[in-house]
């Protein structure tokens, strides 16, 4: 009696992972998915006040605003693509970061600003980031996200069928554990790719194509001294 209950079960899901595939058909999934230019500035634009948040609001220097943006607005202009898809922001935070979002938003804090050396390292930094958004590193990661989600959800259903609902409850938790850790950071292949296109947007411009070497190596010294200061003082790195 067990064996055509099985057998049904085995239907049911087959029937369940083929509507999610027929949801996500060849002919209508680029269309369906992929995020589009006007979806990536909207979707800029909604994180960007969680970003000032985050990391104390814009510095509050104009000339230096200004002076990153023309950097920044020459190195994009290289790119071929319109100065307004592009938003450039001095983030007020004395941490070492800078990061691209979807619609063009690119931010560098002060702190990356300091540890720069002279003016063509900063642009190393700008044009990495301006990078990523020709290649629109952050617009794919968005379209993984969608089909891990898809994936998870087809892991909730089987789970479901032959487990109970609590197994595919467990089951989609894992799987957004697993899919946002996934999806935390670029690959090593976005980052090579920024750093290409960002060299070559750099050297169109004028600036030393070895810039963004000069500062890595910056950022390597900065962090292993951070390191021992944290060691001496007893204190996790970050």
């Amino acid at each position: 009696m067990q064996e055509p209950v099985i057998m049904r079960r085995i239907a049911i899901a087959f029937l369940a992972v083929c509507s999610l595939v027929a949801v996500a058909a060849p002919s209508s999934l680029q269309a369906q998915i992929f995020m589009s230019p006007d979806e990536a500035k909207k979707l800029g634009q909604q994180e960007h006040p969680k970003i000032l948040k985050e990391f104390g609001g814009v510095y509050d220097d104009p000339e230096i605003g200004a002076y990153v943006a023309g950097i920044a607005g020459r190195i994009a202009g290289q790119s071929g693509q319109p100065a307004g898809n592009f938003t450039f922001t001095v983030l007020n935070s004395p941490i070492v970061n800078a990061f691209a979002l979807p619609g063009g938003y690119v931010y560098i804090t002060r702190g990356t600003l300091t540890l720069a050396n002279n003016e063509a390292e900063a642009a190393g930094v700008l044009g990495h980031e301006i990078g990523h958004v020709i290649a629109q590193h952050s617009e794919k990661r968005y379209d993984k996200s969608v089909f891990t989600n898809l994936g998870v959800a087809g892991a909730s259903i089987l789970g479901s069928i032959f487990l109970g609902s609590g197994a595919g409850d467990l089951i989609g938790q894992v799987g957004q554990v697993g899919g946002g850790a996934y999806l935390a950071s670029f690959s090593r292949e976005n980052e090579l790719e920024a750093d290409t296109i960002g060299v070559k947007l750099l050297s169109r411009v004028g600036y030393a194509p070895d810039a963004q070497a000069g500062f890595l190596q910056s950022m390597s010294n900065y962090s292993d001294l951070a390191g021992k200061m944290a060691g001496a003082a007893g204190k996790d790195r970050m």
